[in-house]
Parts: structure tokens; sequence; C-alpha cells
């Protein structure tokens, strides 16, 4: 008689219980009593995926968002503006205000690719938009979605934009990490983690958006792969499609921390399925199937964003730049919990975003875990954990370790400067010692749990003390002592007693008061969409977009709310590198190549009647090309200038005043050409 297969859902053999408590087999009633435990666990996680969605749903319909595009400097009269927010706009998320949401609502005002700088060369690579290729369109779904806004509320569309990496987050890490053989509830904790540090929030979720693709991804990988196992085929195929595709954004947005969250995720997933013990057909068809059209696609997307890239790559700054390992402060590395004085004051000699980490202190605790359970199986068992934690530890070590010279010709390793992966680095961690937790036994002792806490909390409050003495010294000792007596508790309860929900709960619920107060919750767009300038200009662009003329202006924010209602400029945002062509019209002679031919930043007009033109940077940032200019000079190298503004009256022959505009508090006269 043919021996009956091996179920498709089987995973890889469990290793017995860890060493710390010798396990017998439980008796039939023990059996009972987990059974009927999973039953309620798997009820209580349907319901949480459901609060998640509904969550979601809620804040969607309230157009409510993080963004800090709420700031004075982005209101029509900040005194009285638009709309309800509670809270500060956070200042220093400027890329994420005058850049990232600006994109974003550019799309939507379109219907099409933002109203970026005609100098600039097309970014869509850097912030995940298409501009009519057809594999970009499918890649990036996420900002195509965007072109809904032309029959649903603008709102919605930026709100529903905002928060879909979170909703990806919640709804398939848990289940990603029950496929690769763990309990829902870690992944809901390793999803909270990631969610609630401090990297996250100062960042405005971009570490969320750079991971939560790939995961979906991955999951779908894992899903295909049980049902190719089952002998289903349309199903499978359809989540191979959809996964890859998913998996062909990995190298986009943030590329350094694509490479950091994105790919140990992915590596696992592959590895899991590999070690699988199971038939091979599955196996090649679920991988090989993603990974085809992945490759596909992501090929394709790079192809159609070659000019782009090539932009970029050419630049001055940051151009081809390559970076080694270096050791980064320790009051940085594990100051995470301790980071919550960052919201009522500013560090010294550093900003919020750069000082904020994940919490990295879950490296430690991995160590000790990994000490205390002394037998986790072969590593067939365990090549998602071997995978996450040799990820994790190699970028740990890029950014403690001096690598000097040698290090920049690392490849992959050298797209990543030490500091950006000091400050993402502990997801990696917060994943691992999730997966650790899960292979804790049902009954731990008290020294495990005392040990990882001390140890933990001892590392805390140093890295607090270090924090104090260098970038925050307003913070107090209690404060110090807090954060590492909370961090202990969370440590010690949630080893101690692995399998209760509520130290899940705790731990998560701690995780906020670091951030609690980080950026503002802001219904609506503001000023940027309702006021009377935003309209005007809107009005403008659609004119000037169908006639192919442009505008400029000579006040940065002026210029955001330009491209976020859609109108063509010369001034703006050049993110991904100079269209060297267009700057010629301005610098023929290519006098002032080094200046113009840079990335990832501003292009900033000045009016200078009479003066000659001049093309510099500014002192204190290497991302803003200035130009002086005499608006008449302007218009005669770009006949398709239609008007600018200019914070300041201006005489020029060429100029006719049109109008006066308010924004930021201040009045912008409006010229047109005769």
């Amino acid at each position: 008689m043919k021996a009956s297969p091996q179920p498709a859902s089987a995973l890889p053999a469990r290793p017995k219980e860890a060493s710390l408590i010798s396990v017998e087999a439980p008796p039939p009633e023990a059996t009972r009593r987990t059974a009927t435990l999973l039953a309620y666990a798997g009820r209580n996680d349907n319901a949480l995926r459901i609060a998640v969605v509904i969550l979601y749903v809620i804040v969607v319909l309230l157009g409510a968002t993080t963004s800090s595009i709420g700031i004075p400097t982005l209101r029509q009269d900040p005194a009285h503006p638009l709309g309800l927010q509670i809270g500060a706009s956070s200042p220093i998320r400027s890329d994420e205000y005058n850049a990232f949401s600006a994109i974003v609502l550019s799309i939507m005002a379109t219907g099409g690719a933002p109203t970026t700088s005609v100098l600039a060369a097309p970014a869509g690579l850097a912030h995940r938009y298409p501009s009519g290729g057809f594999f970009e369109t499918f890649v990036y779904f996420d900002s195509t979605l965007l072109r809904t806004a032309t029959f649903l509320p603008d709102t919605m569309v930026f709100a529903a934009h905002w928060w879909l990496p979170a909703l990806l987050l919640f709804l398939f890490l848990p289940k990603w990490f029950s496929q690769v053989g763990s309990a829902r509830r870690w992944g809901w904790m390793a999803a909270f983690l990631i969610a609630l540090s401090p990297a996250a929030s100062w960042w405005t979720m971009m570490p969320i958006q750079l991971i939560a693709y790939t995961i979906a991804g991955s999951s779908l990988i894992l899903s295909a792969h049980k049902r190719f196992a089952e002998g289903q085929r349309a199903v499978p195929a359809l989540q191979c499609l959809v996964a890859g595709i998913l998996i062909a954004g990995l190298p986009s947005f943030y590329i350094p921390w694509s490479l950091v969250l994105g790919l140990p995720i992915l590596t696992a997933t592959v590895g899991w399925i590999i070690a699988f013990r199971g038939r091979w057909r599955p196996k090649l068809l679920s991988v090989g199937s993603a990974g085809l059209v992945a490759l596909v696609f992501g090929l394709g997307t790079l192809w159609e964003n070659r000019a782009g890239i090539s932009a970029l790559l050419d630049t001055v700054y940051p151009g081809s730049r390559r970076s080694s390992g270096a050791a980064q402060p320790l009051a940085m590395l594990f100051g995470a919990p301790a980071l919550g004085p960052m919201q009522d004051m500013t560090p010294v000699g550093i900003n919020e975003s750069e000082l904020s980490t994940a919490f990295t202190i879950t490296f430690v605790w991995a160590a000790l875990l990994i000490v205390f359970i002394r037998n986790l199986g072969s590593p067939r068992d365990n090549v998602v954990i071997l995978t996450v934690g040799t990820f994790a530890v190699l970028w740990l070590t890029w950014c403690t370790v001096n690598f000097g010279e040698r290090g920049s010709s690392i490849p992959l390793l050298n797209y990543v400067q030490p500091i950006r992966a000091a400050q993402v680095c502990g997801i990696l961690a917060s994943v691992l010692v999730c997966l650790l937790l899960d292979r804790l036994p049902k009954k731990v002792g008290w020294r495990a749990p005392t040990v990882a806490a001390a140890c933990c909390a001892l590392v805390t409050a140093y890295a607090a003390s270090l924090l104090q003495q260098s970038y925050l010294p307003f913070m107090t000792r209690p404060l110090i002592f807090a954060a590492a007596f909370t961090v202990g508790v969370c440590v010690f309860v949630t080893t101690k007693y692995a399998s209760k929900v509520w130290p899940i709960v705790l731990t998560s619920a701690v995780a906020v008061v670091p951030i609690i107060g980080a950026n503002p919750l802001i219904f609506g767009l503001g000023d940027l969409r309702d006021s009377e300038t935003a309209t005007y200009l809107r009005n403008e662009g659609r004119k000037a977009a169908a006639s192919n003329g442009v505008w400029a202006s000579d006040f940065s924010p002026f210029d955001t709310v330009m491209t976020a209602n859609g109108v063509p400029a010369l001034s703006g945002l050049q993110r991904s590198g100079p269209n060297s062509e267009a700057w010629k019209n301005l610098d023929p002679e290519a006098k002032y190549t080094n200046a113009w031919n840079r990335g990832g930043g501003f292009i900033f007009f000045e009016w200078t009647v009479g003066q000659p033109l001049d093309i510099g940077t500014l002192s204190y940032t290497a991302d803003v090309t200035m130009v002086r200019v005499d608006p008449c000079v302007l218009k005669d190298r770009w006949p398709s200038l239609q008007g600018i503004s200019s914070s300041r009256s201006l005489d020029a022959p060429c100029l006719v005043p049109e109008r006066t505009l308010a924004w930021a508090g201040r009045e912008f006269f409006v010229y047109k050409f005769r």
C-alpha cells in the first residue's frame, strides 16, 4: 500500500521545549486544554484583524493622518488654520511635508505624474510613483491608486495612502509568523514594536513602508507554497503574481533601508520554503513563479526609471556615494526607550530624526534568550531565526565596528551609511526576539527572566545616562530610572509568562510612551487644498499644464503649495537628479554644474532684478540649489514661463502685476509677463 503523502500544512519539526525545564508528554486533558486555548487565540486573532481593518476604515473616512502638513509655514493664515489638528506639527520632518506629502497631493491634483521641477529628472524610483510606464504602474500600485482622487474625496485618498503600509504590516506580519511556525501573537508584538519605535515615528513611518510590502509579498509566497502542495493551481498562481509585484518594489523609495529591512524577510521566507520537509515541486513553483514575476517587473521598473537612476548616480551629491562601517554612539544605539523628552526639547548637536532609532535593546534580549534556550534544534528547523539573526547581527556590526576604507568596497553594505543601519537594525532584532520568545517552554523559571530583565535595564540606564550627558541634557534622572525600570519589567514579564497574552499587551502599551506626542493628528489636508491660495494655484496649474507653461517662486513653502496643487514649476523639488538638458537653458556653458548637479533636494529661486544670473548652494545644507536671477532674464531663457510669485514687490519691465496671495502669514505678489 502506498504511503500517504505528508500533509501540506506540516511545518518543519519544532524542537523539544528548551532545556530550562524538562517537559513530559502532556496528558489527554492537557491536550484538550491546549486545543481550547488555540481556538481562543484564533478567535482573538481574527478579532484583532477585524479591529485593524475597522480602524483603517475609520481613519480613512475621517481623513486623519499623523502628517505634519499643518505646520505654520504651510498655512495661509497660521493664526486661523483650516480644519482640525491635535498636537503640533514636527518641523524636523521637512522631507515629509515639503516633499513626500507634496508629491502625493500633486499626483492627486494632476491625476498623473507629480509636478516636481521641470529642471529635475523623473524621481519615480525615489518616491514610488509611476510616470506612465507599464511595469511601474503595477509595482508602485500605492501611488497609482492616488489617481482615484478624481472621484473620491482627496482627504480620504490621502489618508488611505498614508496608513496603507501600517495596515499591511499588522495584517501580514502575524500571519507570516504563523506560516513560518511561530505563534501569531508574537507577530502582533513584533508589529507593535516596529510601528511604535521612535525611528518609525520620527521618520514619518518610512521604516514601516520599507518593510510592509515585502512582508505582504513574502506571506503570499508562503500561502502559494501551501496551496501548490495541496494541488491547487489558479489561486496560488495569482498569489505568486501579486507577491512578485510587491517584492519587485523592494529596491525603491529609500534603498539603504530597503536593503536593511526588506531583504532579510524575503531571504528568510525563501529559506523556510527550501528547508520545508516536503515535495520540491510546490517549492519550485512558489519561489520560482514569484521570483520570475519579481525579476520581470523589477527590471522593467528599473528600465522605465533609467533616466532618473542615471541622473542620480551622476550627481555631485549624493551621487554614487559609498559608505564604510563605523561605530555609532551607544547613546543613540540603545537609547530609544528614553527618547520621550525629544517631544518637548530639541537635542543638542543633532536633530530628532537622526537621534531616533528602533528598539535596539532587543538585541541584548535576543542574545540572552539564545543563551538560555540551549537546544533550539537543527539549523533546518531554525532557518528563519538563523537568517533574520544573521542579517540583524551583520547590520549591528556595520554600525558598531570601524571597517576603515575597505568597508566601502563591500557590495550592498557600502550603500548603507552606518548611522542609517543604526536607526533601523533594531527592527530586525524585534522580529528576532519575538521568534525566539515563541521557542520558550510554557513554564519558565525565574533565572532567565531575571537575568534578561536586569541586563536590558542596565544597558538602557547606561544609554539613557549617555543621552543626558550628550544630546538631551535636560533629561531628568527619574526619567532615566523610569525608562530602565520599565524596560526591565517588560522583558521580565514577557519572558517569564511567554504563554500569556497580557505581557505582550503591556509591552506594546509601554512602547507608545517615547513617541506619543512626536507627531500631530490632523484631519484633512489643511490649507493645502481648501484655502483661497491653494484654489487659485490649482486653477493656474491646470491652465499651465494645458499650454506646457511653468511657474516659479522665491519662497520654499510657496513651492510646496504649488507642487501640492499640480502647478508645473521651475522651482521646487529635484529629488532624483537634474535634467541636464533643461539646465542648459539656464547654464549653457555648464559653469555652475557643481551647484545644480544634485539629487534628493530642492531648487530655490531668488529674484535679483538688474543683477547677473548666479547659481550656487546654501552653506548649511548640501541638497539645495539656489538660483539668483532677474525674472526678465529667466523669461528670456525659459519662454514658457507664465507666472512668478515673489515675497516682495518687484519692479521689472517684463512683469505685469496679477494679484496678491497670502501664505505662511505673509503677502506674496503674483506677476505675469508682458
